[in-house]
């Protein structure tokens, strides 16, 4: 895929779910998220994206959106 995606480290969820859909840009326009208790709900949009071809996993899978941010990233390196 070959882009800068920022690392969830250091940073508050939603700071880096507006991040996230920065730098998503070029590849459409993603929902903000507008409440974090939901975060598995608004991370799965990114499992549904037809332009997206990577093998993003499945925020349902993980309790921590820590752990799934991390596994997220790491799939686009």
């Amino acid at each position: 895929m070959g882009l800068s995606v920022t690392w969830p480290v250091g940073i508050e969820l939603t700071d880096w779910a507006n991040c996230l859909i920065t730098d998503f840009v070029d590849f459409g326009a993603f929902d903000p998220l507008e409440d974090p208790e939901k975060w598995q709900d608004w991370g799965s949009q990114f499992l549904n994206a037809t332009n997206l071809v990577e093998d993003f996993p499945d925020p349902y899978m993980y309790d921590d959106w820590r752990e799934w941010a991390e596994r997220f990233v790491q799939t686009t390196l």
